[in-house]
């Protein structure tokens, strides 16, 4: 591999220990992944095993704000060890360690217990104030770093306050209003579905003029008549998204995939990234 895009994009987690396999694919023996701290908690500190044998490609981690708790290990550890170009949005900022204790008439509570912190120190939960909780101004989780100083190896500033702030800010494209009506409707995959009871398609496929026609007058038929200048605007959209049914329901989703990926603005930003000299 020349590169990769490990995109974490709507990942809300999972399991720790898959969060640090993962970590340890890309970072050297020994270097710190993960630091467990609590007010009553020993602390724990996570490393890369000593054997491990790391790829050394080039490598660019996506995220969003659903990006969450291990996809948040993930990427704070390889962006503070400077392995990683980090882009996307802001991350959601879900940090917690929780301890469940036993109450009676088989119930328990959860109790939160300790904290997760990138390798740098910075704490990955974020405030719940600024996720929008009016009821969670104070505590712990309102202030998990004393400190804002927080740098990578190589000494680039890093930010703090919870989540992961993408070394490369990329904002999704903007949905316009054609193009809520036509995902909201189900356009795409209804009018795919029909297409495909008469045609057969192969991986050269192409959306050709005379198919965006039909497609323009199926959807007339729909009461969907977007203007000229609308149409014209989000013709790219409109091909991208209608070849990507197309394969999905023909070809698999793998191939779909590949299709949506032509058009992302972010993973477009990180393979420009990553062929940089």
């Amino acid at each position: 591999l020349q590169g990769l895009v490990l995109d974490l994009r709507n990942n809300p987690g999972g399991l720790v220990g898959a969060a640090l396999e993962t970590a340890s694919l890309f970072l050297q023996p020994n270097q710190i992944v993960l630091t467990i701290k609590g007010r009553n908690v020993k602390e724990s500190v996570e490393k890369v095993a000593a054997d491990a044998k790391q790829y050394s490609f080039p490598v660019a981690i996506l995220l969003n704000a659903k990006s969450a708790s291990a996809s948040e290990i993930v990427a704070g550890a390889l962006q503070d060890h400077d392995r990683a170009t980090i882009l996307g949005e802001p991350s959601y900022g879900k940090g917690l360690v929780q301890s469940v204790f036993p109450l009676s008439n088989a119930t328990g509570i959860a109790l939160t217990t300790a904290l997760y912190y990138t390798p740098s120190g910075r704490s990955i939960q974020k405030a719940l104030k600024d996720r929008g909780d009016e009821f969670a101004l104070t505590g712990t989780t309102a202030h998990p770093n004393a400190r804002s100083d927080f740098k990578s190896d190589k000494g680039r500033a890093l930010e703090g306050g919870g989540g992961i702030i993408p070394d490369v800010l990329v904002q999704p494209e903007p949905v316009s209003r054609l193009h809520a009506a036509l995902e909201g409707s189900g356009a795409f995959p209804q009018f795919a579905t029909e297409f495909l009871k008469s045609q057969k398609v192969t991986g050269a496929f192409q959306i050709t003029p005379q198919l965006l026609d039909t497609f323009q007058a199926w959807l007339t038929d729909r009461q969907i008549q977007p203007g000229i200048n609308e149409w014209s605007r989000e013709r790219p959209f409109i091909e991208n998204r209608l070849k990507t049914e197309i394969f999905n329901q023909s070809l698999g989703v793998a191939k779909g995939d590949e299709i949506e990926a032509q058009r992302d603005a972010v993973i477009l930003k990180a393979l420009e990234i990553l062929q940089k000299p």
